[in-house]
């Protein structure tokens, strides 16, 4: 992955230039996270800093928490970052327009609707094979029992699982876990959560 310097200066060299290069107000401020909660205990704002763009570093609840209660102007996640997404993205900024990741989009969609589980879109694009090993993945099954459990062979479900890893945008087998349960969506034994029930409006 390359550096975010090296993908802010390609990103930038592509951009169109602006009518008036010497106005400041178009630009943009790329931030992390771990600048935002800098920023909360020291009590230092950074509406300053606006337009801003946060970078979110990985698909967790709690991140996703962190980067959406301040005010921003679009979000990226790191392990999307190239030039072409920030020219975007950026692009986007420049134009009035909000930066929204489908995984960022989904988990505002989720929170928005109360208590029940974070909508992780990468559930819904996986394979029948994939859902498969994330399950057995998520009850703490090593590689080799996921192996006997489906009838691949070993070198088949680490290739499966550094699938998943980078659907997920995890650093690990233990945070890919940590992730879903803590997002509602999969139960410790590895099956679904069943949906929050909705119940009837009372009538006067």
């Amino acid at each position: 992955m390359a550096s975010l310097p090296d993908v802010t200066a390609q990103a930038m060299a592509r951009l169109p230039r602006r009518e008036d290069p010497a106005s400041k107000e178009a630009d943009v401020t790329l931030v992390s996270t771990s600048a935002l909660v800098t920023g909360e205990r020291t009590g230092r704002s950074l509406d300053h800093l606006r337009p801003l763009i946060v970078i979110v570093p990985a698909a967790d609840p709690h991140l996703f928490e962190t980067a959406t209660r301040h005010p921003a102007d679009g979000y990226l996640m790191q392990a999307e970052l190239s030039a072409p997404a920030l020219q975007d993205a950026i692009a986007q900024v420049r134009q009035g327009r909000l930066a929204v990741p489908d995984t960022v989009a989904a988990y505002l969609l989720g929170r928005s609707r109360g208590d029940g589980p974070v909508l992780l879109p990468q559930l819904q694009r996986l394979s029948s094979r994939g859902a498969e090993v994330l399950s057995l993945l998520v009850t703490g099954a090593s590689n080799k029992e996921i192996a006997h459990s489906t009838g691949m062979s070993v070198h088949g479900v680490k290739r499966h699982v550094s699938a998943l890893l980078g659907q997920f945008h995890s650093p690990s087998r233990v945070h890919l876990v940590s992730l879903l349960l803590q997002s509602g969506a999969i139960r410790a034994d590895g099956l679904p959560a069943a949906p929050t029930p909705k119940v009837p409006a009372q009538r006067p």
